[in-house]
């Protein structure tokens, strides 16, 4: 267990990112992509600007991101719903469903700022629902699971930013600590896959456990920060859409 004054000075001012690790990650051939088919990408496109991040279905219409994916940051509030679309299963130009945002919900307490802290990454979490739903049967949703033990072996699935056509699967991020709504992990970190979701293996199944939001250093090596979802998507679900 990490202090928060600890954590507080591991992250990084840079803006919010992906964490990824070089030496374990792998883009996924057409055949591994298939268990992953409700993993997509949040694509945001206005009259200004453009930018994706990763998305993962918690229902055929419920999409888990980052809180910082949907927000504007003209006016910090989240996008209009007709500027985000989610694609499942993108691969080549293929995929299995997609569908455009009907409601965002962010997390009540997130606020966009260049200077992260804890509290920050600990609400980095929205809720897209979609106008048309994905059915289970063309893109597999994904249970929700507590926080991991230290130790767990985790999976993040991506969209990277050098790799933004198909997924790709890192494994070996060791928990470094976990503190109230926030984990950080031992993975060396890059920009594009904001997002992204974190894996455990329970009960024979793939379970989200985390979403990926930031990157920090501890002088010596990278880290990265993750907002755990069983202990923040309450206070999302709790907001009125």
């Amino acid at each position: 267990m990490f202090s928060l004054m600890a954590m507080a000075g591991l992250v990084a001012v840079a803006l919010p990112a992906a964490a990824l690790e070089f030496d374990r990650l792998r883009m996924l051939t057409s055949a591994e992509h298939v268990p992953w088919r409700g993993v997509g990408r949040v694509n945001v496109a206005t009259s200004y600007a453009t930018s994706m991040c990763t998305g993962t279905l918690i229902a055929e219409d419920l999409v888990l991101t980052a809180a910082h994916c949907v927000i504007n940051p003209r006016t910090g509030t989240a996008y209009q719903p007709g500027a985000v679309h989610f694609v499942a299963g993108w691969r080549r130009g293929q995929k299995v469903g997609a569908s455009r945002a009907a409601a965002i919900t962010v997390h009540p307490d997130y606020r966009l700022a260049a200077q992260l802290d804890a509290g920050q990454i600990g609400a980095d979490l929205a809720l897209i629902r979609l106008a048309d739903p994905i059915p289970r049967a063309k893109a597999p949703f994904f249970g929700i699971a507590p926080a991991p033990r230290p130790g767990t072996p985790l999976t993040l699935i991506s969209y990277r930013q050098d790799r933004p056509h198909a997924l790709t699967r890192q494994k070996g991020c060791k928990i470094i600590g976990i503190r109230d709504a926030v984990m950080a992990l031992g993975c060396n970190v890059t920009f594009g896959a904001s997002g992204s979701p974190v894996f455990m293996s329970s009960g024979g199944e793939m379970r989200l456990v985390a979403v990926i939001s930031a990157m920090g250093s501890d002088a010596r090596n990278p880290v990265a920060y993750a907002v755990l979802v069983d202990a923040a998507i309450p206070a999302v679900l709790a907001v009125p859409e």
